[in-house]
């Protein structure tokens, strides 16, 4: 048996996953979060061996039951609690509306900038035209695909498990961790970007390389055709999958060593993988051509402008406003280029040796960062249902520390294994295991030392650290003591009572900036959004459902326009009027629950210009926006309304 020594790099994934674990617990709520792992984490312990005695036909009856609550809850998450999407998904979403619309124009500089998010919008839209000859509106066709792309991801994942590891309770904690945190209810589910499909892309993948050797030549066809189809479609939608080649090669390399090259049979489906990627060009011209998108380089910015923000220690190597404003202000793509090839080696010199590895730390916690899963693209729920508003600290502390203890006892229990795992090689399972930890390792040192970096990027390798749990072989299992059984329950109550609890205290410790009503799509100004003139006597109105207690209320208008803003109070009539502060208009004022009406008015004599999101199908709020009584549902004013 030829195996590798020592286990490099699981040692390095260790290391990174234990930095990550500590970023997870810096807040207010890591310390109930880490109690719960340890409770969950012994529990699981204690209750393995009675989880693994289940059945197959028991298995399959309760995660079946399981997930089709989960879809029950998805649905009801959706209907009773849409929320604003705002940001990148946002833009993605209005220009894919405006596709299906039959609309083929770029109109904002988003897409000049980020070309790498066209092939999205146009596949989008026609998702959008498919559903639209069913008769489904745009908001449904959406929430319908979150559903399809997230359950499909979980079912293949938990299929995947179940394959490799043959362990019934490890499906049970895989279950638990897709289907009882956070993770199929708050961001995959409610807003639809890249990020998951990237996800589910990349288990495809790893899937299709499952058992190669073993495969007919039937069963190779149909794996190698879906592989490339994976490979092209992933790399047109995420461009780093490309760490996957270097992962492969290192592979390849360790195979080579041990003499093991030709029994793993991989040359084919790297091959196909390779192909994959050659095919993802051609691919995203053709996407062009047919969504009639036309680069230009006076707007778009080299790939240095990443690595420049990478290395900002201002903004943690994260994404720098002042960074993109200055790019902006270059009069082509190759004055940013020879500006940032400038910047860079300085900003580099300025750390030091010592800063330089501070920054990479800071970055490998602030990528792995799982706590703000509520928050990514989340501008706010549209009108938020009273009980949540009411208590808001609750839910969202509840939801951080799911999620986070959900993602370090998952890491722990894989750390574990890696501790102990040398890889057996002639192993096809520990082949994908080690190819998986490979990959994991290629997306952070990419975004760690090379690229800027946000919590949500870490969550790419989720599925390759759920294939790598599964595929390394367990220890021979000790025998439990009898009371292990109790031990489990009595722990598990336990760990429910410590988040419920700590949710409760500490969630009021929490930012207390919560949206209670928001419409806050937008495709910005510093895209070249066109605001709408409103002509000198023009009404704008429109209702807002306020569900709990505010004291805050903004719209947004234009830098500039002279308009006058009031609030009223539906039931009461009592009007407000907002104050403007730059380009918003705001109010401070204590405001009960219940409807209201925000009016804008032009009472000077010339045109003046408000920020107005329009969309041809898609339906931004609750009420539509009023203009000179005729109303337009599928337009809204941006509006917040806020208990800060």
């Amino acid at each position: 048996m030829k195996k590798i020594k020592p286990a490099f790099l699981p040692a390095i994934l260790i290391l990174c996953l234990l930095i990550g674990s500590i970023g997870n617990l810096t807040s207010v709520l890591g310390v109930p979060a880490l109690l719960v792992v340890v409770l969950l984490g012994a529990g699981l312990y204690f209750g393995a061996p009675r989880l693994d005695h289940l059945s197959t036909r028991q298995l399959r009856w309760g995660i079946g039951l399981g997930l089709l609550a989960m879809l029950i809850a998805q649905v009801v998450v959706l209907h009773v609690m849409p929320n604003t999407v705002y940001h990148d998904p946002y833009r993605v979403l209005s220009q894919a509306d405006q596709l299906a619309a039959g609309h083929m124009t770029w109109d904002i500089t988003y897409f000049w900038r980020y070309a790498n998010n066209v092939p999205l919008a146009y596949l989008l839209s026609l998702w959008l035209r498919l559903t639209q000859l069913v008769g489904l509106s745009t908001n449904l066709s959406v929430h319908l695909l979150s559903i399809l792309v997230l359950d499909s991801f979980i079912a293949l994942a938990l299929h995947t498990i179940w394959q490799l590891s043959q362990r019934a309770s490890l499906l049970v904690v895989a279950f638990g961790f897709f289907a009882l945190s956070p993770f199929a209810y708050t961001y995959y589910l409610q807003v639809f970007y890249s990020d998951l499909p990237t996800m589910l892309v990349l288990l495809i993948i790893i899937r299709s390389l499952l058992n190669w050797s073993q495969k007919t030549s039937r069963q190779r066809w149909f794996a190698g055709s879906g592989l490339v189809v994976a490979v092209m479609l992933g790399a047109m939608l995420k461009p780093n999958l490309v760490v996957l080649l270097p992962a492969l090669l290192i592979v390849g390399l360790i195979l080579a060593r041990q003499h093991l090259w030709r029994q793993a049979k991989l040359t084919l489906p790297i091959l196909l993988i390779v192909l994959g990627f050659g095919l993802s060009l051609p691919a995203t011209k053709v996407f062009d051509v047919a969504a009639n998108y036309q680069p230009r380089t006076a707007f778009s910015f080299p790939a240095t402008h990443w690595i420049l923000m990478g290395y900002n220690q201002h903004s943690n190597g994260g994404y720098s406003g002042k960074d993109v404003g200055r790019a902006i202000k270059q009069p082509s793509q190759a004055d940013r280029q020879r500006y940032n090839l400038k910047t860079i080696p300085k900003r580099i010199k300025t750390l030091g040796v010592v800063g330089v590895i501070r920054l990479w730390v800071v970055k490998l916690g602030i990528v792995l960062n799982v706590q703000g899963i509520q928050r990514w693209y989340n501008g706010g729920f549209r009108a938020a249902p009273s009980w949540y508003s009411n208590h808001a600290g609750f839910y969202q502390g509840l939801t951080v520390i799911g999620y986070v203890a959900a993602t370090l006892l998952m890491w722990g229990a894989l750390m574990l294994k890696l501790l102990r795992w040398r890889p057996d090689l002639t192993d096809p399972h520990q082949i994908l295991a080690l190819l998986a930890v490979t990959t994991a390792l290629g997306y952070l040192a990419f975004h760690t030392l090379l690229w800027e970096v946000e919590p949500r990027y870490g969550q790419a390798i989720l599925p390759l650290l759920w294939v790598a749990l599964a595929a390394i072989p367990r220890q021979a299992s000790q025998s439990r003591p009898r009371w292990a059984n109790q031990a489990s329950l009595l722990n598990g109550a336990t760990a429910s009572l410590v988040a419920f609890g700590a949710a409760g205290v500490l969630g009021a410790q929490l930012p207390q900036k919560q949206v209670i009503a928001a419409q806050r799509s937008q495709l910005s100004v510093q895209y070249h959004a066109k605001p709408k003139t409103v002509t000198p006597g023009t009404v704008l109105a429109e209702v807002v459902d306020v569900n709990a207690p505010a004291n805050y209320f903004s719209v947004q208008i234009h830098a500039g326009s002279q308009v006058q803003v009031t609030l009223t109070n539906l039931a009461t009539g009592q009007h407000y009027r907002l104050t403007m502060a730059g380009s918003v208009a705001r109010l401070h004022h204590q405001l009960a629950a219940g409807q209201y009406r925000i009016t804008v008015q032009n009472l000077t004599t010339r045109g003046q210009q408000v920020d107005v999101t329009h969309t041809y199908h898609y339906q931004l709020a609750a009420h539509p926006l009023t203009v000179n009584g005729q109303s337009q549902p599928t337009a809204s004013l941006i509006y917040t309304c806020m208990q800060r």
